[in-house]
């Protein structure tokens, strides 16, 4: 595996940006182990899948269709594999501390997929309203943990099921996780691992280098990519990222994630214009979310110096219509990067030029 060659010409100083994804220098030895291999054993009690999309996949295919009830707030990976297995999707609204509106859960009849998550560690619903949820007898329970995936769990409540993307968290090609029991065996599958490490590994080669020719062309191939996995069965992970992950240090993630998100809350707190939708830390720390006033011209001033700050996905008219809360944050929230990629230092930067950019554009 090698990214394509580029001329560099005259040496050029590393170039230093925060946030995007991630990249990536190849491990040969462990690479040649694992080529044209999958995972076929588990990572910390549950099934490897090629992403969080497959995870669901994998469940929706298990059920003859029926309804499924999504948050208004879902991207199309939760979206799109409920579809493609014929389910009815219904989506509910949210509060304005991210947590479920009970009263909007409108149940079908007959069988119901439910999928809830914690936003950014904002909790979504209680243990009470689940195990009175349960008591209707008629409801699949899928808790999708990708916000909160490093952290243990404080629910007693056991979902049927329990899903996270693990890419977001670490800089391995594929991965997703899911924990309950499915019978049907999922695909094997190398296109998509093996193109989004093609476009990390031209990333980490940018980044040393500063060809911009190189990150015009991962740019392109990371913005495509998830495409491949469009109308596909669900398909394990590939044994190269597994290799990766059985490495991670999850206590150290768990340190650096917390200090660099506490840096960050701290600065932004004290802007008048950004409010803080993550003001705890140790609950996700994926990234630091907020909401600011012009937040695109916000967004396109912090790009131009390096700051990449994830958005919500476009949602539908449809879930916008349903919940205002889904609307407002799909409108207003930026993510700030907290990964292991960075330290304090870093943080006190990137949460500076924050409020700076934030409070010039909303003068």
């Amino acid at each position: 595996m090698h990214s394509k060659n580029h001329k560099k010409g005259k040496l050029r100083q590393m170039v230093k940006e925060y946030g995007y994804e991630y990249d990536a220098a190849l491990d040969e030895n462990l690479w040649r182990k694992c080529e044209g291999k999958t995972a076929n054993e588990l990572l910390w009690g549950a099934q490897c899948f090629r992403s969080g999309r497959d995870t669901l996949k994998a469940i929706a295919r298990e059920f003859k269709p029926c309804v499924a009830l999504l948050p208004a707030l879902s991207c199309d990976s939760m979206v799109l594999p409920f579809e493609q297995y014929g389910h009815e999707i219904r989506y509910y609204k949210l509060q304005e501390d991210y947590s479920i509106d009970i009263e909007s859960l409108r149940f079908g009849e007959g069988l119901n997929l439910f999928l809830y998550m914690d936003y950014f560690g904002c909790p979504a619903i209680s243990d009470k309203d689940l195990f009175r949820l349960r008591g209707k007898g008629n409801i699949v329970f899928i808790e999708d943990r990708t916000h909160n995936l490093i952290w243990d769990r404080t629910s007693c409540f056991e979902p049927d099921f329990a899903m996270a993307s693990l890419r977001k968290w670490l800089p391995i090609p594929d991965g997703g996780l899911l924990w309950g029991t499915i019978k049907k065996v999922p695909d094997d599958d190398f296109v998509f691992s093996s193109s989004r490490l093609k476009a990390q590994l031209m990333r980490h080669e940018f980044l040393k280098c500063g060809d911009e020719r190189i990150k015009t062309e991962y740019r392109q191939l990371f913005s495509t990519v998830s495409d491949l996995m469009n109308g596909d069965s669900p398909s394990k992970m590939s044994a190269y990222s597994l290799e990766l992950a059985k490495k991670a240090d999850l206590q150290r993630l768990q340190s650096v994630r917390r200090k660099n998100a506490e840096a960050l809350i701290s600065i932004l707190s004290s802007s008048r214009c950004i409010s803080l939708i993550q003001k705890e830390t140790g609950l996700s720390d994926l990234y630091v979310a907020f909401t600011v006033p012009n937040r695109d011209e916000v967004q396109k001033q912090l790009s131009a110096k390096g700051i990449f700050n994830t958005i919500i996905w476009p949602l539908s008219a449809e879930q916008k219509s349903i919940c205002r809360i889904a609307k407002l944050t799909e409108e207003n929230m930026l993510a700030a990067p907290c990964d292991q990629r960075y330290g304090c230092r870093d943080m006190e930067f990137i949460g500076k030029e924050i409020v700076r950019v934030a409070e010039d554009v909303n003068k």
